[in-house]
């Protein structure tokens, strides 16, 4: 956690709920990395890093929602975490 640069207690008590919950998910995506085997190929920041450039681009009219192209590692990695991409 960075430096927390507020000005009262009750931004603060966000920041840190912010900061806890975050943790939650952390722990969770570990823990499921550790259980599909993943944790052998990727850090948690690594996946997480792999998995940021997928993006849901919105249109109006008829298209809807389309994703970007899903790479290689993309797809090993949500095929290990038993996601199924709506394409």
């Amino acid at each position: 956690m960075k430096r927390l640069r507020i000005h009262s207690a009750a931004s603060m008590d966000g920041r840190l709920f912010v900061q806890f919950i975050a943790l939650i998910l952390m722990s969770a995506l570990r823990k499921k990395m550790c259980d599909t085997k993943l944790i052998e190929k990727y850090t948690v920041r690594e996946l997480l890093l792999e998995m940021e450039t997928l993006t849901l681009v919105r249109y109006s009219g008829k298209y809807g929602h389309i994703l970007t192209e899903i790479t290689k590692p993309q797809r090993e990695i949500l095929q290990s975490l038993k996601i199924q991409p709506n394409t």
